[in-house]
């Protein structure tokens, strides 16, 4: 290496030793901070105060809750065990047609054991439709497209 080129990469390494300590240090001030004890996904709501019906299986507990004086349901399931289908669904019908999950509604997924709470009619008509008829949940396995479990009340 001859006197000018050693020269330049002298200039060139003591420039790098500066700015690499400066690309550092910027990287670690502008990374953002994630809160510890905050989840990423939604939290789980409260279960509403009256149970209006349920229904116990060995596997799973369901219950129908709602609010004193409100037209507010929801369904709450309880997993006692994980499930062997990791992919289920609960749909709502007013009619007992398990085979039709287009005329249903999606109620929400269920995964490992645990409690789950989903909000499923808020409105005076929708209660009054349901209520004579009475319930029909049933569990649906979007994979292999098959109705695992039915629950009626």
């Amino acid at each position: 290496m001859i006197k000018s080129l050693r020269k330049k990469h002298l200039q060139i390494w003591i420039l790098w030793s500066a700015l690499i300590p400066v690309g550092v240090i910027s990287a670690v001030l502008v990374r953002p901070v994630f809160p510890k004890d905050k989840l990423l996904q939604p939290g789980a709501t409260t279960a509403l105060p009256v149970v209006i019906r349920s229904f116990n299986k060995e596997n799973y507990t369901v219950n129908i809750r709602a609010n004193k004086g409100s037209s507010q349901l929801q369904l709450e399931w309880i997993n006692k065990k994980t499930l062997t289908y990791p992919t289920a669904t609960i749909y709502w019908t007013t009619n007992d047609m398990k085979d039709d999950i287009d005329s249903a509604s999606l109620i929400g997924r269920i995964e490992a054991r645990g409690t789950y709470y989903f909000l499923f009619a808020n409105n005076k008509d929708q209660i009054q439709i349901v209520a004579p008829k009475g319930f029909h949940f049933f569990v649906y396995d979007f994979i292999h497209q098959k109705v695992m479990d039915t629950i009626t009340f």
